[in-house]
């Protein structure tokens, strides 16, 4: 696989996975907790679908314009460590300003770690 592809494919899985989980969890959760559980698991597992989708257009346009790896990798360990500020942030608006439910919120948010195993076992399968 060429080194200049493995991020931006690694981006559609994760951002594929992390849509059929958030479609997938809220249908589940709505079925057992009902629609604040639901819509709060569904937003959070939404940010990291769209933050992904982020990381990647960021990835392909310092590509396109030739930036240095080292910048990349750089800004890219910036752009996640950033992302844990706004899942903070994110949390607490919800539970301030919206009926939404804070656990289905937080267990959205770790959608991502699910996301991230399932796409290890499906590599490890098609291997």
């Amino acid at each position: 696989m060429n080194c200049d592809s493995a991020f931006p494919d690694y981006t559609k899985k994760i951002t594929y996975l992390l849509l059929v989980l958030a479609a997938v969890g809220g249908i589940v959760t709505q079925l057992i907790w009902g629609w604040r559980v639901s819509v709060a698991f569904s937003l959070a597992a939404l940010f990291h679908a769209a933050f992904f989708l982020f990381l990647r257009k960021k990835y392909l346009d310092w590509t396109e314009t030739g930036r240095d790896i080292s910048f990349i990798g750089r800004r890219i360990a910036g752009f996640a460590s950033g992302r844990f500020i706004l899942e903070i942030l994110l949390s607490v608006l919800v539970v301030i300003f919206t009926p939404l439910n804070i656990l289905g919120f937080l267990a959205g948010l770790l959608s991502l770690v699910v996301a991230t195993y399932g796409e290890r076992i499906i590599g490890a399968i098609k291997e």
